[in-house]
């Protein structure tokens, strides 16, 4: 069979408009498909320019979006283009109309078979005759007749129950609830569905305040007293509003009426939550109890607390494992006997969860090893609803016992928060961009910050080479996320580890031809080789966490639960090097210490001798869970630490270990999730440092309608 293909050229890149695949001189360029998307629309419509509005309704038909995603879009696509001003594929911006790319763009069409378009060979595959028995009937036609009528029909029961298509639903009419300037999230309509709650940022490191919006009404502003608020959730009457509110370095679950009036302290609560964007409690249908993610000290991963309104007394419902996040965002069933909550291994790998209220052992609902970001019940007190990016994009997904998750009609191309209300069948969702990139801060003032390496996905974990020619970093720019290496300037990235790895933070061995890492979830150690260009990682033997090259290359080291531990880097058996447990290792450049934390939430680093097994400390004030966000040189180290007058805000700072001293080197222009997010990196003439930032965002509350 014959097919057309339309091809768009401009300089020197194609478009072919049905696959929307990008090409340049002939090879494809990997591009996301609604950059892809919004590329088409450009060379489409050249030499005109075409207005935000166009751009916006044409590549997303059915739902309402941010300027913001757009904005992201067209930088996606101006990177992989790289074109300079005046060239074929420059993209021209004019402020408050919209975008042109320049030409000129001609249009081909090419005949091809339809088995080349799609990439198969069009011959059939030869199959062998099914094998058949010598002699005699198989075995299930000699069982009785009514034996196997009965199983048929039971199996063929079954599976129509499990294979029958459910009722398609209506999908959901998306509206606007706020459109304000800043950034609203954390949504959470009331019970009978005609309020809406919400926190609001004004503008970058303002603190987050509550606020409540009535249908076709103006947001008024809940919170009085200072402090930055988070998670409102209603009471099941519809009076009140619970949250937690912190201070400095203290936090409060605080209820405040709707109506006005006193608040109300109901209990302490750990003060951070390491700047996790999930809601963090939920109400008892009952009203006597509210749920809240918690943990005793900054040593110890979140867990789920239950708390008595009567007394303010907490008890604990869940343990995680030790070295995770822990348990957050916590939902009350709606009979009240069971609390859904998200398990957090690590800032990209999350799973869903069920435990009983009266305690017992944690039910797990998914496997998928990806992001979820929200969930919440139905009316049923069966369905749960989850967002989550396990089919690619963020989408709420449905989840009945005994069924695989079904997609509903709201996706987006960031994290997902909401709240649904099942009195109306409406959801209230706000869409929070996420997008942290690499960053070169000079170290020299004026300080000048300089983004090297960025996509739409998540770019952390930069290390550069021992020659400072190339960075390793991680990014799930491809779905997984996995280990790339780029030139120093960011260009030439390149893939190294693929498949199922769950690579941990990549450091370079002293020649720079290797890279060591550890699989986040088995702790298996690997090294990946280039060979002839391509990248190649093979297991190492051995377990540990977060290893790293001794300076002469001899030695790898990795941190266990308790001890930190030296591996031959050809092989061998393993020496016990400290006496005490090791995370987000370096080493001095030296070789004679090794620098490290020891609990995920750590605000000290730590020094270990080598030779002596001597421990002591170099600085307390990290920011917690951000263990690896700071790079030694030789005469002292950089770290994020937290503003003294502002604890949700950060500034990157330089100890000298002969003075002492500490001394402020630059402030974090906006605060960033520091979980995953490090190591940051020295170069090799000290002069700048490698970083993350998140680029800035906005985000609107939104309503779903007739949601399923």
């Amino acid at each position: 069979m014959l097919d057309r293909r339309r091809i768009y050229r401009f300089g020197s890149f194609g478009l072919d408009a049905s696959a929307k695949v990008l090409l340049r001189e002939g090879e494809p360029l990997h591009l996301t498909r609604k950059a892809a998307e919004t590329l088409l629309i450009l060379v489409e419509q050249s030499p005109q320019v075409v207005t935000k509005e166009e751009l916006i309704a044409s590549i997303w038909p059915d739902r309402v979006v941010d300027e913001a995603n757009l904005a992201q879009n067209i930088a996606v696509v101006r990177r992989a283009l790289n074109a300079e001003k005046g060239e074929a594929g420059y993209i021209e911006t004019f402020p408050g109309r919209g975008y042109r790319i320049l030409g000129p763009v001609t249009l081909s069409e090419d005949t091809v078979k339809e088995s080349e378009r799609s990439g198969h060979n069009s011959k059939e595959p030869e199959h062998e005759a099914p094998h058949q028995p010598e002699s005699g009937l198989p075995g299930w036609r000699r069982l009785p007749w009514w034996l196997l009528a009965g199983t048929f029909a039971g199996v063929a029961a079954l599976a129509v129950y499990l294979a029958w298509p459910r009722a398609p639903h209506p999908p959901p009419r998306i509206t606007p609830v706020t459109r304000l300037a800043g950034k609203e999230y954390q949504p959470a309509i009331s019970p009978d569905g005609s309020t809406v709650a919400f926190l609001w940022e004004q503008g970058v490191g303002q603190p987050a305040q509550i606020w409540i919006q009535s249908a076709g009404g103006s947001p008024r502003l809940l919170t009085s007293e200072p402090g930055s608020y988070s998670s409102p959730a209603w009471a099941p009457d519809g009076r009140s509003i619970a949250c937690l509110r912190f201070r400095e370095s203290t936090g409060q679950l605080v209820v405040l009426p709707v109506a006005g009036g006193p608040e109300r302290v109901v209990t302490p609560v750990l003060g951070t939550r390491y700047g996790l964007s999930n809601r963090h409690l939920a109400w008892s249908p009952r009203g006597d109890t509210i749920a809240v993610d918690d943990a005793v000290n900054q040593n110890q991963p979140l867990a789920i607390f239950l708390v008595g309104l009567g007394t303010g007394q907490k008890s604990r419902l869940t343990k995680p494992e030790d070295l995770i996040i822990g348990d957050l965002d916590p939902r009350f069933s709606p009979d009240g006997s069971t609390v859904s909550f998200i398990r957090a291994y690590h800032r990209a790998y999350q799973e869903l969860f069920t435990v009983p209220v009266r305690g017992g052992e944690a039910r797990k609902l998914t496997s998928d090893i990806r992001e979820i970001s929200s969930q919440s019940w139905s009316s049923d007190n069966r369905t749960l609803f989850f967002a989550s990016n396990r089919g690619g994009e963020f989408r709420i997904w449905r989840l009945e016992p005994g069924r695989p998750p079904s997609p509903t009609g709201v996706y987006a191309e960031f994290p997902i928060q909401f709240s649904y209300s099942a009195r109306t069948q409406s959801l209230i969702y706000s869409v929070v961009q996420t997008d942290p990139n690499i960053w070169r801060l000079s170290l020299s003032p004026p300080h000048t910050w300089t983004r090297l390496i960025a996509s739409t996905g998540q770019d952390a974990s930069p290390q550069y080479s021992p020659d400072g020619a190339r960075i390793a970093f991680r990014t799930d720019r491809t779905g997984d996320e996995q280990i790339w290496v780029s030139l120093a300037d960011g260009s030439g990235e390149q893939q190294v580890t693929q498949g199922k790895l769950r690579p941990s933070v990549a450091r370079w061995s002293p020649d720079g031809k290797s890279l060591v890492f550890n699989n986040s979830k088995t702790k298996d150690l690997y090294v990946a080789r280039q060979e002839g260009g391509v990248w190649r990682a093979e297991p190492f033997g051995e377990i540990g966490v977060h290893p790293v090259y001794s300076p002469d290359g001899q030695w790898i080291y990795a941190g266990l639960d308790d001890s930190v531990v030296k591996f031959p880097s050809t092989g061998g058996r393993g020496q016990t090097v400290l006496q005490t447990r090791g995370l987000s290792l370096d080493i001095a450049p030296d070789g004679k210490a090794l620098y490290f934390v020891r609990e995920p939430t750590d605000t000290q680093l730590w020094t270990g001798d080598v030779q002596t097994g001597k421990v002591d400390r170099v600085l307390e004030g990290l920011v917690p869970y951000c263990t690896s966000c700071w790079a030694v040189g030789t005469n002292g180290v950089y770290y994020l630490g937290v503003r003294t007058t502002n604890s949700s805000l950060q500034s990157i700072y330089y100890l000298d270990f002969k003075t002492h001293a500490t001394r402020l080197i630059a402030d974090y222009p906006e605060p960033i999730l520091p979980i995953g997010i490090g190591p940051f990196s020295l170069s090799l003439d000290g002069r700048s440092l490698l970083t993350v930032r998140l680029d800035p965002s906005n985000s609107d509350v939104l309503r779903a309608d007739v949601f399923p």
